[in-house]
């Protein structure tokens, strides 16, 4: 058994423990779930600033993709606002490295974690929280490159694996859909499975660790559970090799979520190509609810 088809198995027993418990819902009160909401996560790679004509760019790319709600990160100055206003949609416009834009307007918004690479606003009422983690140390260079001890990528990944616990504490118990730049594979893909293709190591990466632990779902290894045949890299459609040596190609963008009405029904990188403003791959998951 996978460990994703584990963790479903035992969200379904909680979930049939709490129906025995107190009772099936009448016919009345079941609502169809006929209602979605697209997310995508997209670092713009300094906010366009790297291609030409960038603001439009990414604009194309949402509006291609049909996109309801983005997480943006790695922007410079006003970009999200620039990038909202060529939409038409509303912004968070923190001005800060991590920003939303969305097609529906915010029902609420928080601002604690700006400072700390966070921001988080209330559409169609979820709470959507963009981050973007900690870049330093990266955790694939010590295991590829560098031919690391364990205890000692993990004691690189750890600011990474605290910042993604202080959002899983800050989201608390309420549905959350948690999207971005992690910085950092995922403990669901380092696996016995894909040790060749992962500098032979299996590794448990904290920050991703930190949300299964919260009880959330990683979206896009939900709907593609086999981490061998459909890895869903996004970095990097550019970066092919870094002073010389192959630069490890990993997944490291991500949608996660948990709230017992969210459900992903689909989930696929987005970009490549010629005209792609950034150097990450974006990340799209739709949702019924």
């Amino acid at each position: 058994m996978s460990k994703i088809t584990l963790h479903r198995a035992t969200a379904a027993a909680v979930l049939t423990l709490t129906t025995v418990l107190t009772g099936p819902a009448s016919a009345a009160q079941v609502a169809p779930r006929a209602q979605t909401l697209k997310v995508m996560t997209f670092n713009t790679w300094h906010g366009g600033n790297r291609v030409d004509d960038g603001i439009t760019k990414i604009a194309n790319e949402i509006t291609k993709a049909g996109a309801d709600v983005v997480a943006l990160q790695e922007y410079d100055a006003d970009s999200a606002q620039r990038i909202a206003d060529r939409l038409g949609w509303y912004t968070t416009a923190t001005g800060t490295h991590v920003d939303i834009v969305s097609r529906f307007p915010f029902e609420k918004q928080d601002r604690t974690g700006t400072g700390n690479g966070v921001i988080a606003a209330k559409i169609k009422g979820f709470w959507v929280y963009s981050v973007h983690f900690d870049y330093t140390k990266y955790g694939p260079y010590n295991a590829c490159w560098d031919n690391d001890s364990y205890p000692t990528i993990y004691a690189d990944e750890a600011n990474r694996g605290k910042q993604a616990k202080e959002v899983v504490t800050w989201a608390g118990s309420s549905p959350a859909i948690v999207a971005g730049d992690f910085n950092s594979p995922s403990h669901l893909d380092w696996t016995a499975d894909t040790k060749a293709a992962h500098c032979n190591s299996v590794v448990e990466w904290p920050a991703t660790k930190a949300f299964w632990d919260g009880g959330y779902w990683d979206s896009y290894r939900e709907v593609h559970p086999d981490e061998a045949a459909q890895p869903g890299n996004t970095w990097s459609p550019v970066v092919k090799s870094t002073d010389g040596r192959p630069e490890p190609q990993d997944r490291i963008d991500f949608i996660q979520y948990k709230g017992g009405t969210l459900d992903a029904v689909a989930s696929t990188t987005v970009g490549g190509g010629a005209d792609w403003p950034s150097d990450h791959l974006a990340v799209l998951t739709t949702f019924t609810y």
